[in-house]
């Protein structure tokens, strides 16, 4: 279940990072100008879609607000997952606005989300992985006596628990959200829901496969591959993960008559970080770029690891 993705090249140096929330905005935008064209590709990720899932009357409403005039029929007459659905069984997240940062930080590194500041059974902020690396460990606050209503955010946006699992992905993707509080219409906590958890609720790798194909097969603006040596930006996703690695190699591609270098898909430009950087400097270096990831590389110039937002809570505020 990675989110981030090193990508190098044949020679073992750091090239680029695939992002899959980054890639999921980047595909879904790709569909929504396909709407003036009404592409035949984009109609089959439609298709390719409704054969994942199906939907409903509300589905069909959303996709057609997502794809303009395709044929939002092709969803036929199944129901789509809710997030009430998704969330069965699955305790929020949640802290006490006086919560200091290092207690909410070990209940988010236990369940691996973000924490929800609930006062009073009314939901008044969230704090995330983000907010923990670049408000908190990168300003060097003191863990224990912060409490996380300082350095929150306020009042965030929430949705009901049943919107659609696509209908999260639009108001993700529109507001470039990568998490979404879930409450009841009076104001019950209900859970969090993050994008990973979204895609692996609406579908398998194959039919989400599809989509990024999908998207990838509609044309642009002709910089579909950008130069993988000056570190390109962004999208799509078809990669081969090498058996027991946690990176993908810049030729890997799979096998069939559609064969795809992972330079398609335009991986961001990586923030680098040395093995002998301390994590201090690295998160300094995150928050003053907006990041939440960081490539690590060893003497030899080679990849050596990888240091995100959410292994700074895990493995440093909650140990």
């Amino acid at each position: 279940h990675f989110r981030h993705l090193p990508v190098v090249d044949d020679s073992g140096a750091v090239v680029g990072l695939l992002d899959i929330a980054k890639c999921l905005n980047d595909a879904i935008s790709k569909l929504e100008k396909a709407q003036d064209k009404s592409s035949s590709a984009a109609e089959d990720a439609v298709k390719q879609m409704a054969s994942l899932q199906g939907a409903g009357n509300a589905q069909s409403e959303m996709l057609t607000q997502l794809l303009g005039g395709l044929m939002s029929q092709a969803f036929g007459g199944k129901s789509s997952p809710t997030l009430r659905s998704l969330l069965a069984g699955k305790p929020a997240t949640v802290v006490s606005p006086g919560t200091n940062l290092r207690d909410a930080g070990m209940v988010m590194a236990e369940a691996r989300k973000a924490a929800l500041v609930v006062d009073e059974g009314e939901l008044v902020g969230i704090f995330g992985f983000k907010d923990m690396m670049s408000r908190a460990i990168a300003k060097e606050l003191p863990l224990e006596l912060t409490a996380v209503s300082t350095i929150m955010t306020p009042n965030p946006e929430s949705v009901s628990p049943d919107t659609t699992v696509l209908e999260a992905l639009q108001i993700m993707h529109d507001n470039r959200f990568l998490t979404l509080p879930v409450c009841e219409d009076d104001g019950t906590v209900i859970g969090l829901v993050g994008v990973m958890d979204l895609v692996y609720g609406s579908g398998g790798a194959d039919g989400w496969r599809s989509i990024f194909d999908s998207a990838m097969d509609l044309a642009d603006d002709g910089s579909e591959v950008s130069s993988m040596n000056s570190y390109g930006t962004s999208l799509s996703t078809r990669r081969q993960l090498p058996k027991n690695d946690g990176k993908v190699s810049l030729s890997a591609v799979e096998e069939g008559k559609d064969e795809r270098p992972v330079s398609k898909l335009r991986p961001k430009k990586p923030m680098i970080a040395s093995v002998e950087d301390s994590v201090l400097s690295v998160t300094q270096m995150l928050a003053s770029k907006r990041g939440d990831a960081a490539l690590v590389t060893g003497l030899n110039g080679g990849l050596a690891g990888i240091i995100t937002d959410t292994d700074v809570t895990r493995r440093v505020v909650a140990k």
